[in-house]
């Protein structure tokens, strides 16, 4: 029986184990809808903005990505990737554009990676 209960215990550190793994790669192993919600979350915390509701992302059905999220204030966050340009995407806080520019360089930065 205690066998049984320390085999038990055993394989269930082994699960958990294996899920934080997975947990740790997601951020890098994503799809342009994850990158660009990656992105918008790293510029929105660059910049200061806190966040109510996290942005969560959609795509159409020509590929490009919006997400809509909003501020601790109650401001609405949008961010946008054209289908045609994968890598590009503007985040508006309100009326306020306060990034345009590469989602891959805003990820690379948020995660240390130097040019």
């Amino acid at each position: 029986m205690r066998r049984s209960l320390a085999g038990l215990a055993l394989l269930a550190v082994v699960a958990l184990a294996g899920c934080s793994q997975v947990a740790a790669i997601a951020p890098v192993g994503g799809n342009h809808l994850t990158e660009v919600r990656f992105a918008t979350i790293d510029v929105l915390q660059q910049k200061g903005i806190a966040l109510e509701q996290v942005p969560t992302c959609t795509r159409a059905d020509d590929g490009a990505v919006a997400c809509a999220g909003t501020t601790a204030d109650g401001a609405v966050v949008t961010a946008a990737s054209p289908a045609g340009d994968p890598d590009s995407f503007t985040v508006t806080v309100g009326s306020d554009t306060v990034f345009s520019g590469s989602v891959s360089a805003v990820i690379d930065e948020a995660a240390g990676v130097t040019p």
